[in-house]
């Protein structure tokens, strides 16, 4: 095992193995304080992106108060909780109720009849025949479409109610875990400078690769997440103006739409093209083209607009990674993972890009050798 010199004291003797149990010590107390962690670790981390993004507000008002960090902290706990907990637990509220209605109503349409009067409908049938005729490959049944739209429409309402079910379960859980991110969000905002100056100590990484590796994180934390976010809200709201105006519940199916701009191209689209549908079927040709104009001038320029604003070019991440690392997030984390998948894209690709500059002349000599004479017999 390996020998190594212990801290001197009284002249002892270099110990065997210290270093092997040292490690050994040191990875079982990691471990155990990791399982005391683990309960708030969602909550953890949600606290420190706070406190990176509200950092610079922290500076700021440090200095306003004369270096009262307790007082700045406290400020901007304030902040987080009555700028931003509280409207979003209106908003919840509110999206419940709307979500709930619109289920109902959807299934009250359905229980009168009127999909199957909406099937029957000629000019249904005059389109459906110009498909076949245009499309003899595609095999259009009007009878399969009916049941599949009524067994859709169930599975969303059983979907739905058994998601505001969970909700309601766990609002002490969602208070509780809130107050503790709060609380700890108070000290990562006060102290958390020397808090990463202690982390960086025990770091065998130069200050460059971890100054780069901080700055990625509080990068993607708040040019890309944030920029992502606001985007989709601001195209949720407007989105949810127009609807509103044609007689949808404007607030339900803004948060849908503002889901749905999360994913590229095709984005909002999913959301008031099917919209715009139904009301031409209905009749309403004035609305669906003020729904399709509003959407397409408004909310689709908005993309355009504030999401660059908002990145400013920070960002080395495109679209596409964005895009795959909050699919899979999702898909391996649940909604939490809207966050942790971008996070943890942008964490190895700074690895990457690290452990390139670190052995470039190595992967350099290693392309450009010769290669080696063949054997000859």
């Amino acid at each position: 095992m390996d020998e190594i010199q212990a801290p001197a004291k009284g002249g002892k003797k270099p110990l065997k193995g210290y270093r092997s149990f040292l490690l050994i010590i040191l990875f079982l107390s990691l471990y155990l304080g990791y399982l005391i962690l683990f309960p708030f670790i969602d909550t953890l981390i949600l606290a420190i992106v706070a406190a990176s993004l509200f950092h610079p507000l922290q500076v700021y008002l440090t200095a306003l108060f004369r270096g009262r960090k307790n007082l700045a902290a406290l400020c901007i706990v304030f902040i987080i909780t009555f700028a931003i907990a509280i409207p979003v637990f209106f908003f919840t509220s509110t999206l419940v109720s709307q979500g709930l209605e619109t289920v109902n109503r959807l299934n009250d349409w359905l229980r009168a009849g009127n999909l199957q009067k909406l099937t029957e409908d000629p000019r249904i049938t005059e389109h459906i025949a110009w498909l076949q005729q245009r499309l003899p490959f595609v095999e259009i049944n009007k009878t399969e479409i009916v049941n599949n739209l009524l067994l859709l429409s169930r599975n969303l309402g059983q979907f739905l109610l058994t998601k505001v079910a969970a909700i309601l379960s766990n609002v002490a859980h969602l208070v509780a875990q809130f107050f503790i991110m709060i609380f700890i969000a108070f000290y990562l905002v006060r102290d958390g400078k020397e808090m990463v100056d202690a982390a960086r100590s025990f770091s065998p990484l130069r200050a460059d690769q971890e100054d780069r590796i901080l700055d990625g994180i509080r990068v993607v934390s708040k040019s890309v997440l944030l920029g992502t976010f606001i985007t989709a809200v601001c195209q949720g709201a407007a989105a949810g103006i127009g609807l509103a105006i044609v007689g949808f519940p404007g607030l339900f199916w803004g948060t849908m739409s503002a889901i749905a701009s999360l994913i590229p191209l095709v984005g909002t689209y999913l959301v008031w093209v099917p919209i715009a549908l139904y009301l031409v079927l209905l009749g309403s040709f004035k609305s669906a083209i003020f729904l399709s104009i509003w959407s397409v001038f408004l909310v689709g320029m908005i993309d355009n607009i504030v999401r660059p604003f908002l990145m400013q070019g920070k960002s080395k991440m495109s679209p596409f990674y964005i895009f795959l690392a909050i699919l899979g997030g999702v898909q391996y984390f649940g909604l939490k993972g809207i966050l942790y998948g971008p996070l943890i894209l942008s964490f190895a690709m700074i690895m990457l890009y690290i452990y390139g500059v670190e052995y470039r002349d190595e992967l350099t000599e290693s392309k450009n050798a010769p290669p080696a004479p063949a054997d000859s017999d």
